[in-house]
């Protein structure tokens, strides 16, 4: 994190009152040259030997805090009270310090050491009213969300007194020396901004990165991009004034005429690259804010949304708004800096992972996630790069069913994800729970739950089960995991070679309730068989070295009555799932890093993205670039189609590149057996795959790749590159024909398969996505027909016509 509370005023930092006492304290940073002395009779004395200096001299004590002003990862503070000094505060990046690789780390944290001198005649309350205003002082920096303290586990009276003000024990560590701190065995303890408002009765600061101007600036980033993607999809048609500068008119329901005026590009695939900071609301010719829920009341029957959807649809875009407000704080790091890594591979995976800024490239409201209050936001969004960990329940084989790769049994799963000593545990709570009944515990399966679905869903609609011991929970497990972009998946960050869990999570996100269906759980480990046999028995993909993360085990859970009462696309249906994913640790080799493709398209404060960060890093030029990314990434997905009818949902979240130095190698691909399909007859399917198969036109089999990864992502990628000089759009797409023609020259046997696709049709029809949402934002699409429910808005040049 970067420390900015030396930033703060003193007269403006919060201050503590000591109880029983009229003493307040404001805090202004140490002064080594003059404060020297007075640091010497704080800590050179044994009531401050776990300091660590009680043999100091005042010379040693002020290089130690010259030392320490001139680093840029902490901050000393001197908290005075009426102008005279009472106690020592510092503030310090837990990344550069003794706890650097001793925890799951997580951007936002602070680390906080306190200093207490001896007193004759100590005052009552006055160490918690310490405590107390330095903390309020830490969370004064709208960037910190949770502080972290490593006192000595010998010093049982600073323990009681972090409880007092919320820390929570973790557990012991042991800390290495680090620059003058000496080793030593230390209780970790953290504490949150809900923590320190529940023990203190402060108020709640759970919202702090929710400001005027990061909000100003959060709704000028998501107008602008509904101008370019409602543009796009033709529900808009701004009119050019010149120079490349359009305004966007609409009447109110006031009757008042609103313009937003603005500065775009304009880009092939009719793509619009709208200019956040030149957008200007005008309403009746006066200046208005801008405000992009506003703007969808604006243009509420311009854009479809009906009165019933157009609450949610706002509702959506508050959310995307304030996600945008917290990703402003703690998105700090560049492209340049996460294109380079740190050579921790998976570590830097989920760097990056939790450093995008931007959901879905086409949605406009694409951070929506309905159901989450504020402190979940803070615990379970990706972008907060939390590490939290699951919960677990123990089903009644009755209404549960386990399904995995040949080979891998249950207890087998069980006893390598969860280790002997905690499934040793969860067996004794499922027998003390079901003591006294006639129940078995080894009628029972064990399904990793997401913490938010259970104390909001399970526990309250699972009730019946959860009384009559047909659902029991077991608590949570040791690791700790680390949710993705796609919100209802986990990276095990304790254990990376460990497999990702997917649950199920009744959350609204992108026009779908984000569950997990106990029926396709059936079918996943076959499906994955499957496709691991074509992967392995095709030379053009072995060429392309193309690898699957096969979902190898799921478990769902059917309620009978909830079965009899709704359809096959209930929601009610999706509540109680989950699935393991081989994981990606090891499949990295030497020099080589692991981002979701979407992170190609991450955009950092300076306006440099990721995509370009890692073509300069490989220093083999843009198009020898864009020629190894497209044999990893197009080539196989066209190979699926041709040689299989297999098509994908190959957005970005699915896909992993994997890079060496920069340079493309090959991809991972995930989320296989929800997002795969099988689009014609022709291609057999063991009897356990075939709900995978649809019904396709033959014209509309290639509209996977016109619109999954033409419009919806390289639409996006090559103005990224040509605004950064590093390839124009047309030699872009020069390059992405050049390589699906190569293909077809490697392939002669597919040829006459490959030219009936018509990948160089003169045009396409344009897919519209946000339509999908505005038009229905709890579930877009009926699931047994995703193709006859698609909305199109006329047709789209093919740029490799």
């Amino acid at each position: 994190m970067t420390l900015t509370t030396d930033t703060t005023p003193a007269a403006t930092t919060p201050a503590g009152t000591a109880p029983g006492t009229a003493a307040t304290f404001t805090f202004r940073p140490v002064r080594p040259e003059t404060d020297a002395a007075l640091l010497h009779s704080w800590i050179a004395t044994e009531h401050a030997r776990f300091w660590g200096m009680p043999e100091a001299t005042e010379a040693e004590v002020r290089d130690e805090y010259q030392r320490l002003d001139a680093d840029p990862h902490h901050r000393a503070f001197i908290a005075e009270s009426d102008g005279a000094p009472q106690f020592l505060a510092e503030v310090y990046d837990p990344a550069h310090s003794q706890l650097a690789g001793q925890y799951a780390h997580r951007d936002g944290d602070a680390g906080l050491h306190l200093l207490l001198p001896a007193a004759d005649s100590p005052v009552p309350g006055f160490s918690e009213a310490a405590m107390t205003a330095a903390l309020g002082h830490v969370f004064a920096d709208p960037s910190v969300v949770r502080v972290v303290v490593e006192p000595d586990a010998a010093n049982t009276a600073v323990h009681a007194l972090n409880s007092r003000v919320g820390f929570r024990p973790q557990g012991r560590v042991d800390l290495p020396p680090f620059g003058s701190d000496p080793a030593k065995r230390a209780l970790l303890s953290f504490c949150d901004r809900s923590d320190f408002a529940r023990a203190t009765g402060a108020a709640s600061t759970i919202a702090a990165h929710l400001d005027p101007q990061r909000w100003a600036a959060a709704n000028r980033h998501v107008v602008a991009k509904a101008i370019g993607e409602f543009a796009h999809e033709r529900l808009f048609e701004p009119e050019a004034t010149g120079g490349g500068r359009y305004v966007l008119s609409g009447t109110g329901r006031d009757g008042v005429v609103h313009e937003y005026a603005f500065a775009a590009t304009r880009h092939l695939l009719n793509h619009w690259r709208v200019d956040a900071g030149s957008v200007r609301h005008t309403a009746g010719g006066a200046e208005q804010s801008v405000d992009a829920q506003e703007f969808a009341v604006l243009f509420q029957d311009t854009l479809g949304i009906s009165d019933a959807q157009l609450p949610t649809y706002i509702e959506e875009l508050g959310s995307t708004l304030a996600s945008h407000c917290y990703k402003q704080l703690h998105s700090t790091a560049t492209a340049a800096e996460l294109a380079a890594g740190t050579g921790e591979t998976m570590g830097d995976f989920q760097r990056i992972e939790a450093a995008m800024t931007e959901g879905h490239p086409c949605f406009v409201a694409n951070n929506g996630r309905l159901g989450l209050g504020a402190q979940d936001y803070l615990d379970y969004a990706p972008e907060t790069g939390n590490a939290v960990a699951i919960e677990w329940v123990a089903l009644h084989a009755s209404r549960a069913r386990y399904d995995a790769v040949e080979g891998l049994g249950h207890r087998e799963l069980l006893a390598a994800e969860l280790g002997i000593g905690t499934l040793g545990r969860f067996d004794a709570r499922l027998a003390d729970a079901l003591a006294g009944t006639d129940l078995d515990p080894r009628d029972y399966l064990y399904l990793p739950v997401h913490p938010w679905q259970w104390e909001h869903r399970l526990a309250v609609t699972f009730a019946p089960d959860v009384a009559t011991r047909r659902m029991v929970h077991l608590g949570a497990g040791e690791d700790l995991y680390q949710p993705q972009q796609s919100i209802r998946t986990f990276f095990n960050r304790t254990h990376p070679e460990k497999r990702y869990v997917k649950t199920a999570l009744s959350v609204v996100n992108m026009g779908f309730l984000r569950g997990l269906s106990a029926k396709y759980m059936e079918s996943t480990p076959a499906i994955n068989e499957w496709l691991e046999e074509v992967v392995a028995s095709d030379a053009e993909l072995h060429e392309r070295r193309v690898e699957l993360l096969k979902e190898v085990a799921a478990v769902g859970y059917r309620n009978p009555l909830f079965e009899s009462a709704t359809d096959a696309t209930s929601a009610y249906r999706k509540m109680l799932a989950a699935l393991w994913r081989e994981s990606p640790a090891d499949r990295g080799g030497e020099d080589e890093q692991l981002a979701t493709m979407a992170s190609l398209l991450h955009v950092d404060a300076d306006g440099n993205s990721l995509a370009a960060a890692m073509i300069r890093r490989s220093g083999v030029g843009a198009e020898a670039w864009l020629q190894c990314y497209l044999d990893s990434y197009l080539v196989p997905l066209v190979h699926f189609l041709v040689r299989y009818d297999l098509v994908f949902m190959p957005h970005g979240e699915n896909i992993i590149l994997v890079t060496r130095n920069g340079l493309p190698d090959r991809m991972l691909m995930k989320d296989l057996a929800e997002e795969v399909a099988v689009i014609g007859p022709r291609t057999p399917l063991p009897e356990a795959a075939e709900r995978i198969r649809v019904d396709v036109p033959a014209e509309e089999r290639v509209f996977s790749i016109f619109t999954d990864v033409f419009d919806c992502f390289f639409r996006f990628l090559a103005p990224l590159l040509a605004g950064e000089g590093l390839i124009g759009e047309d030699e872009f797409w020069a390059v992405v024909a050049e390589r699906l023609r190569a293909y077809r020259e490697r392939n002669p046997e597919l040829a006459a398969d490959f030219d009936e696709l018509g990948l160089f049709a003169g045009e396409f029809s344009l897919s519209c996505l946000n339509r999908l949402q505005l038009r229905n934002n709890q579930q877009m699409l009926d699931l047994g027909d995703q193709a006859g429910g698609l909305i199109y808005a006329g047709n789209l040049d093919n740029p490799i016509a």
